[in-house]
This record gives C-alpha cells, structure tokens and sequence, in this order.
C-alpha cells in the first residue's frame, strides 16, 4: 500500500467516526453520568489487541486481567456549563430555594475499582469471560445542615458480575470484526447505608454510593482492529441495557459508548496509544423513597434526584502497554480527562480516571 494510499484511509476512517460522534450528539439530550457505571462499563471494553504469545510461540487458552482503576469527580455541571460548589449550595437567609440549589452538596467523589477478569478462548474465534468487580468509593460534602458543615460518607464491597461471550470474524492479517454480548448479574448491593443530614443514625445512601444496579442487564460491544506495518487502529461500540426495575424500585439508564484508537507498535518496550471517546447515559428511572425529605424540595442533594443523572461525555486518553518478565505478560497504563461534558445538572462532573492493568496468558 502506498503512502497516499494509506493516509487517504485513515482520513476515511476518522471523518467516518466523526460523522458517527455527531449523528450521537444529536440524538442524545443532556443528562449527568451515574458515577458508578462508568468506571464498570470501562472494565468490559472488550479492548481488542494482538493476542499475546507464550514461549512456544502460542497464544494461550486462558487470560487473566487485574485492573485497578481511580476517577476523581468535582466540581458541577449544568448542560455545558460549568458551576462552582457555592452556585449549587443553598444557604438560607440569602437566596431561595430552588431546583437547582441543595442544603446538602458533594464536592468531591473518589472511586476505586478492582477488577478480576478471567477469558477462555473456546476457540480461535469465540471467548468466555467473567468480570468480577470490588468497588471503594467516598464522597465528601458540604451543609447547612447544623453538626454537619462537613462530612464524609462512603462504600464498597463487591459489584455487579459479568458473563460475556465474543465471536471473531473476518479475521485475517489485516484485522478482523469482533462482537460481544452477555448478561450482568445483580450481585452488587443496592443497601448501602451511612450517617447523614437527613435523619439520626444510618440511612439509604445515595444512587450515586451503591455498589450495583440492582438489575439483570444486558452488556453488548461490537470491536474493530485494524493491523498496519508500524500502527494499528480501531473502533468500537459498547453498550449496556437494564431489564426492569430493582427492589428499590428504580433502574439506572442505559449506557452506549463510541470509542477510537490508534497505537504504535514500531518499539519493543513499551507500545504507546491514544484514544477517544464519547459516551451517553440515560437518566435513572424510577425513585428511592427513602432519599426523599418532608417539603417542596423533596431532594435534599443533586444526588438523591434521579433526573440529576445521565449524560454526555467526550473523553480523551493516553496509554502505554509494556512488556514484562517473559512473552504473553504485559502491564497497560492509561490516564483519560473529559475535553467534554454535558450534564442533566447540577451533577458533578468527572476530572479525571486512572487504569492499571496486568495481563497474563497461560
């Protein structure tokens, strides 16, 4: 293939993916991200790369991944526009209340995921895998409320499970197509309580402060890698849908994600990438009554509102994949931050996430 060639198709390929972000733009309305979700759906990206080799010179039947993963959320949007903490904070004797102003407002949230991941290759072209969540999270806040001017509140515990199966076709050389469906199972807890404002001693903790959706959902992604001499590239869709309501009665939103990459593998040490993506949430449906206060203003904070959540985002990231010890064991790094948000808010936006993670074939 010649040069010409060659950039002539890359350029193809990514105003065809710009056409595709914008046609998503369009059609999804302004709503913030359920903040759990997001750091889960990136453990099930199905992040698709030359398959690793053992010493013999074969790929291995069975792969694990450790992921340790960190994302930092301050500071509020509304739509596009972004809030400081003071213009979400309601402070009595100086302005009155409203929709979009809260007693008790969260100013920082810090989450930890852990990820077990376990593949089998059936084959050369269709794989099982099990995901298996550990989830730390802490939310700091701000009140009106007398005792608690400032406060802590957090959870963990393990999240909701994943079984996922992949097929491979057209796979050649050059690259191949890969799709992916599969269930997540209910196994995070959607009880987690602890001391706040709202009442004396433990209550229901906020959406935004369970460890799971409370749902049988359904996690689906369609891949596609693209190999060249000294890059390649690829894109992919992810997305999740919920099935029914939880005992809580309510269910998150839905989830799709559109992603781009493009890495360079002309270095023997360390294969470095960049990646980009947008995402939309849905707004949570349904409502947990005991987040409600007595009043007009039933919502005492943005995240006990469920129409407070739900969104989108464009992301930008940047990763380096090295190899370790002996053949088939790497270790990815990748640090991403929105360029992007627009949120059904007031709703904490995301600054930042932070991934680790090992992989071993055996």
């Amino acid at each position: 293939m010649s040069v010409n060639r060659y950039i002539s198709g890359l350029s193809h390929y990514f105003t065809s993916l710009l056409l595709l972000l914008g046609a998503c733009a369009v059609e999804a309305q302004s709503v913030p991200a359920d903040l759990l979700e997001l750091s889960i759906e990136e453990l099930f990206n199905a992040e698709i790369s030359e398959r690793p080799t053992n010493d013999n010179g074969q790929s291995p039947a069975w792969h694990l991944q450790l992921i340790y993963q960190n994302s930092l959320f301050e500071d509020y949007y509304k739509g596009s526009d972004r809030l400081s903490v003071d213009e979400v904070l309601f402070v009595p004797g100086t302005e009155q209340r409203t929709d979009d102003n809260f007693p008790v407002v969260p100013t920082k949230i810090r989450q930890e995921v852990y990820a077990f991941v376990m593949a089998y290759d059936v084959s050369d072209t269709a794989s099982l895998t099990m995901a298996l969540p550990y989830v730390r999270q802490s939310t700091d806040h701000v009140s009106v409320v007398p005792g608690y001017a400032a406060f802590a509140i957090d959870s963990d515990g393990i999240g909701d499970v994943s079984l996922i199966g992949r097929y491979r076709f057209s796979n050649d050389e050059s690259g191949f197509w890969q799709v992916g469906a599969g269930i997540s199972l209910p196994t995070g807890s959607i009880n987690q309580k602890g001391d706040t404002p709202r009442a004396a001693g433990n209550q229901q903790l906020p959406y935004s402060m369970q460890l799971g959706s409370g749902t049988f959902d359904v996690p689906f992604n369609i891949n596609y890698l693209r190999r060249a001499t000294k890059i390649n590239w690829g894109s992919e869709l992810v997305g999740k849908i919920r099935l029914g309501k939880n005992d809580r009665d309510y269910r998150l939103g839905n989830f799709f994600m559109v992603s781009s990459w493009l890495s360079l593998n002309t270095l023997e040490w360390v294969q470095p990438s960049i990646r980009v993506s947008y995402k939309y949430w849905d707004r949570i449906h349904g409502l947990d009554t005991e987040l409600l206060v007595p009043g007009p203003f039933p919502f005492p904070a943005p995240v006990t509102n469920p129409r407070l959540f739900g969104g989108r985002q464009a992301d930008i990231a940047l990763g380096f994949k090295f190899p370790v010890f002996k053949s088939g064991q790497y270790v990815e790094v990748e640090f991403g931050t929105p360029f992007y948000q627009s949120l059904n808010g007031p709703q904490s936006g995301e600054e930042y996430h932070f991934a680790l993670t090992y992989s071993v074939g055996f």
